[in-house]
C-alpha cells in the first residue's frame, strides 16, 4: 500500500487552519480535523503529484451537490502558496461515526437501519439528478451524526460525472470488489483481454452497492463469499443470498424485500433509481410496527442466548452457520482488586526492574511501556487483471471525518474564503543546502544531568524529606503512521538503528525547544537518503524531551511517512533537559540527537 500523501502534527499552521488531529487516511489522501476562527472542519491533504486530475474532480463534484445528506464543500486551496505541492480541500465536520463502527456500537433496531439507508438514498437520488456517481458505496463511506442521527454520504474522490474525462486505463473503474455489481464481473470476465475495454459504470451500480450495506446492516453479514477471487465473483454472478428475513427473524420482511429488489442480478431486474429505493424505505417505514424497534442483532454478555434458550461459547456460537451477530456495548473488563485504584491502561506490558535503593524504586514506578494490540479483518482481496481497487476502508472520511472527491479542471478557481488566504502558512518542509559533513561530537559538559536531578527530586518527595515537582511520566505509547514502516524499509532505514539527526547544521550547541511541532534535519546519509532530509514531528517536553518524527521531505521533494523515535546521544529515548528552563512546556536541549526507526512509539 502507498504510504498517505501527507502528514501534518497537531498544532500545524495551513492556509489559516490549525490543525488538531488526524481523522483517518486513504489511498489518495489524509483527512485532518482543524480549526478556523473556532470552527470545525474536516481538512482534507492531497499530494498534487500523486493524485493528478483527481483532486479537481474531487471538488468540482462537490461544486455539483449542495444536500443535507452529502458532506458539504467549504473551501479549496494550495499549499504551500509559493510552490504548492498539496490540495487542501476543507469539508464539513461531520460530527459522529462511519456506518460500520455506528451499526457495532448501537446495535440498532430495523427502523433505525432504515432511516440512515433512506438518508443515503436520498443523497444517492440528489447526486444521480447532478450526473454524478459515487462509486464507492460502501460503510466506510457513510458517516452517522452523533447529535441526532442524521446520515451523510462522503468521500467522493474516485467519483465521476457525466462528459468527465476517463482517468484511468483499467478496465473497471476504481472501487471496493466487494460492492462492484454483477454487470460489472460479467464485463470484467468477457472482456479482460480485449485491449482497450472499459466498463462504464452507472447509477445501478451505487444501488447494487447500497443493497450490500443494507444486507449487512441487517444480517451482520456481507450476501457473497467466496474462498478466492474466482470463487466470490461466480457467488455474486449466480448465486442469490438467503433473504435477510430469513437470515435473521428480526428482520420485517418489507426490509428484506426492499434489500433484495437491489441485489437483483441485472440492472433491468433491480430497483430502478435511487428515488425508487426512497418510496419503498417510506412505505415500509409507514407500516412499520413495535417490532421494528426491537435491536436486530443479539446483546454482548454473559446471559445473553443463542438459540433455543442455550447458553454457549462465543467463539463456537460465531461458527455457528445461521445465527443473529452481536452487537452493542461490551462488558468492561473486570478490574483485579489489587488494582482497584490504578488507573486502567488499554496497552500495558509490564517492565521487570531491580529495587537498587529508595531513589532507584521511585523512578522505576514511573516507567512504563505498552505494546499494541492489532485486530484482523477479513476483506476479499482485489481482483487480479485490469482494475483499479479503491483506497482501503479507512476511508480519510474515517472516525469521525467527512471527505468527498470529484470533477472539473474549472475547481481550480474556488478558493478558500478570503480571510483564509491572506493567512501565510508555515512551511516546515524546506530543507537547507546543508553539505554531508561528519558532526563534531558533543562537548563533555561539567553539569548535573536532569535525570539526575528529576532523580534526587522524587526520591526526596517519596521520603516526605524535600519539597519539589513530581517527576512527569513519559508520553503514552502511540502507533506509527500507516505505512511508515514499509517506508522506511523501502529506502533503507532499518528498523532499530539509530542514526544521527541535527535541529540545525549552523555548529553545536544548547538551545532552546517547546512542545509541539518541530523538524530536525537527517544528519548523514542512510540508503537512498542524503543528509539534510527533513524530518517533521513533535516535541513531547516531559522530564526529559520526546521527539516522535512521523514525515519525511527530500530534498527533491519526495515526501513520505516514517516512524522515527528521538535518543539523546549518549543514549536513552528523548534528550536530557539542560539547566536554565524548568517550564512544563519548553526545555533546552543539544542540537545534535540520534533518531530510531521503531514500529511503534514506545
Amino acid at each position: 500500500m502507498r504510504p498517505p500523501p501527507a502528514l501534518l502534527v497537531p498544532g500545524a499552521e495551513v492556509l489559516g487552519y490549525t490543525v488538531e488531529r488526524q481523522l483517518g487516511q486513504g489511498g489518495f489522501g489524509t483527512v485532518y480535523l482543524a480549526r478556523n476562527a473556532g470552527r470545525p472542519f474536516a481538512l482534507k491533504l492531497l499530494h498534487l503529484p500523486r493524485v493528478g486530475e483527481r483532486v479537481e474532480r474531487e471538488v468540482s463534484i462537490l461544486l455539483k451537490l449542495r444536500h443535507p445528506h452529502v458532506v458539504g464543500l467549504q473551501g479549496y486551496g494550495l499549499w504551500p502558496p509559493g510552490e504548492p505541492r498539496f490540495a487542501l480541500i476543507v469539508m464539513e465536520y461531520v460530527d459522529g461515526r462511519r456506518l460500520d463502527a455506528w451499526a457495532d456500537a448501537e446495535n440498532p433496531s430495523a427502523r433505525q437501519v432504515a432511516r440512515a439507508v433512506l438518508d443515503v438514498a436520498r443523497a444517492l437520488a440528489a447526486t444521480h439528478a447532478a450526473g454524478v456517481l459515487h462509486r464507492d458505496v460502501k460503510e466506510a463511506n457513510v458517516m452517522v451524526r452523533a447529535s441526532d442521527g442524521l446520515a451523510k454520504l462522503v468521500d467522493f474522490g474516485i467519483g465521476d460525472y457525466t462528459g468527465a474525462r476517463g482517468l484511468t486505463e483499467d478496465i473497471l473503474p476504481p472501487g471496493t470488489p466487494e460492492y462492484r455489481a454483477p454487470e460489472a464481473w460479467r464485463y470484467f470476465r468477457q472482456h479482460a483481454r480485449v485491449p482497450g475495454a472499459r466498463y462504464v459504470a452507472g447509477a445501478s451500480d451505487d444501488l447494487w452497492a447500497l443493497g450490500v450495506v443494507l444486507y449487512w446492516l441487517l444480517t451482520g453479514r456481507k450476501p457473497f463469499d467466496g474462498e478466492d477471487d474466482a470463487g466470490f465473483i461466480e457467488a455474486v454472478l449466480t448465486q442469490t443470498p438467503t433473504p435477510p428475513c430469513d437470515e435473521n427473524e428480526r428482520v420485517p420482511r418489507a426490509l428484506s424485500d426492499v434489500c433484495m429488489r437491489l441485489l437483483e442480478k441485472t440492472s433491468e431486474t433491480r430497483t430502478p433509481n435511487a428515488l425508487a429505493v426512497i418510496a419503498a424505505l417510506e412505505e415500509a417505514l409507514r407500516g412499520a410496527d413495535a417490532a421494528w424497534d426491537v435491536p436486530l442483532c443479539d446483546a454482548f454478555g454473559e446471559d445473553t442466548a443463542t438459540t433455543q434458550g442455550q447458553q454457549d461459547s462465543f467463539e463456537k456460537w460465531m461458527n455457528r452457520p445461521r445465527h443473529r451477530p452481536r452487537r452493542g456495548a461490551r462488558a468492561e473488563p473486570e478490574t483485579p482488586p489489587s488494582l482497584a485504584g490504578a488507573p486502567t491502561r488499554v496497552r500495558a506490558r509490564p517492565r521487570a526492574f531491580r529495587a537498587w535503593t529508595a531513589m532507584a524504586m521511585v523512578l522505576a514506578m514511573v516507567a512504563a511501556g505498552a505494546v499494541r494490540m492489532h485486530g484482523t479483518s477479513h476483506a476479499p482481496e482485489a481482483v487480479p487483471l485490469r482494475q483499479e481497487v479503491a483506497p482501503t476502508d479507512k476511508s480519510p472520511q474515517s472516525d469521525r471525518a467527512a471527505a468527498p472527491s470529484g470533477p472539473e479542471a474549472t475547481a481550480a478557481a474556488v478558493a478558500l474564503p478570503a480571510t483564509h488566504q491572506e493567512v501565510a502558512a508555515t512551511v516546515t518542509t524546506q530543507t537547507p543546502e546543508t553539505p554531508s559533513l561528519p558532526l563534531p561530537s558533543k562537548p563533555v559538559r561539567k553539569v548535573r544531568s536532569v535525570m539526575t536531578r528529576a532523580a534526587g527530586t522524587a526520591a526526596c518527595t517519596a521520603l516526605m524529606a524535600c519539597p519539589g515537582p513530581q517527576v512527569r511520566p513519559p508520553p503514552p505509547p502511540e502507533p506509527c503512521p500507516i505505512g511508515a514502516v514499509k517506508a522506511m524499509q523501502e529506502r533503507g532505514i532499518r528498523m532499530g538503528d539509530q542514526y544521527i539527526a541535527v535541529f540545525d547544521f549552523s555548529h553545536p550547541r544548547i538551545m532552546s525547544v517547546s512542545e509541539g511541532p518541530a523538524q530536525l534535519l537527517l544528519g548523514e546519509r542512510v540508503g537512498d537518503l542524503h543528509s539534510g532530509t527533513a524530518l517533521s514531528g513533535r516535541l513531547i517536553v516531559r522530564d526529559r524531551v520526546y521527539g516522535r518524527l512521523t514525515w519525511a521531505v527530500t530534498k527533491p521533494g519526495d515526501s513520505f511517512p516514517v516512524c522515527l523515535e528521538v535518543f539523546a546521544e549518549e543514549g536513552g529515548r528523548g534528550m536530557p533537559r539542560e539547566p536554565g528552563d524548568d517550564s512544563t512546556s519548553s526545555a533546552r536541549v543539544f542540537t545534535t540527537v540520534r533518531v530510531k526507526a521503531v514500529h511503534e512509539f514506545e
